[in-house]
C-alpha cells in the first residue's frame, strides 16, 4: 500500500507571499485568527498550447471542513487588465469570493493584519508544484531551482528595462527600477525587506477589480 507523503506546511510572511501568490502553481491557506476559520486557494497560471499565458490565472478555493464539495472553481483572473471573470455556476454569495477579493485588495498591506491572519503554503513549490524538501525552500515556499530561475528572469527583465547596474546588489537594482516604474512590482522577484506601503505608495496592484 502506497503511503502518502506528509504535507510540509509552513507559514510565510506577507513579503514572501507577494512573490509566492502568482508564481504559477501556488497553493496556500489563509487562517483567520479571530474566527479560527481556514480557506485554501489554488492559483494556477493558464496555459495555451502547453505554454503559460502571461498574467492569466485560474483560481479554485476550498473552505474549512468542506468534505463534500472539495475545491470550488471561482474563475479566471487577468493580472494585466485587472479583470476577474467569475465562474457562473459558482453562487455569487460563495464565501470564497469575499475572501479572494479582500486578499487582492489588501495585498500590499497584509502586514497590517498580521495579528489577525496567517498565511501558510501547503508544502509544494509555488512555481512548479513539486513537494518542498530543502529547509530554505520550505521557509519560502519555492524550490531552489525555481528560485534560481525566478531571480535570473528578474535580472533579465531589469536589464531589458535598462536600469541594471552590475556593481550594485540585486536589492539595490530593484529599488532603482521600482522608483522608475512602480508598476513592475508583480513582474519581478521583490526582496523581503522592500515593503510597498513604506516606499512605493503610488503603486497598488489592485486599486479596483473589474468583476464579470
Amino acid at each position: 500500500m502506497k503511503t502518502r507523503r506528509p504535507i510540509t506546511r509552513k507559514s510565510i510572511t506577507p513579503a514572501q507571499f507577494r512573490n509566492f501568490i502568482f508564481a504559477g502553481r501556488s497553493v496556500f491557506t489563509l487562517e483567520n485568527k479571530t474566527t479560527n476559520n481556514y480557506v485554501t486557494f489554488k492559483i494556477k497560471q493558464v496555459k495555451k498550447n502547453n505554454k503559460p499565458v502571461d498574467g492569466q490565472f485560474a483560481i479554485e478555493c476550498k473552505m474549512l471542513n468542506d468534505t463534500q464539495t472539495g475545491y470550488v472553481f471561482l474563475g479566471f483572473l487577468n493580472m494585466i487588465t485587472k479583470r476577474f471573470n467569475k465562474y457562473r455556476r459558482t453562487p455569487n454569495d460563495y464565501q470564497g469570493f469575499k475572501v479572494l477579493f479582500w486578499l487582492l485588495s489588501n495585498l500590499e498591506r497584509l502586514e497590517d493584519f498580521s495579528d489577525k491572519q496567517e498565511i501558510y503554503h501547503e508544502g509544494h513549490c509555488c512555481k512548479c508544484g513539486l513537494p518542498l524538501t530543502v529547509p530554505e525552500s520550505i521557509d519560502s515556499g519555492i524550490g531552489p531551482e525555481c528560485n534560481r530561475k525566478m531571480l535570473a528572469n528578474s535580472i533579465d527583465f531589469l536589464k531589458k528595462m535598462g536600469t541594471w547596474v552590475e556593481k550594485l546588489s540585486y536589492e539595490e537594482n530593484v529599488r532603482i527600477a521600482l522608483k522608475q516604474d512602480p508598476s513592475i512590482w508583480n513582474q519581478i522577484h521583490i526582496p523581503d525587506n522592500i515593503k510597498p506601503e513604506e516606499e512605493f505608495k503610488v503603486h497598488r496592484l489592485f486599486t479596483a477589480i473589474g468583476i464579470f
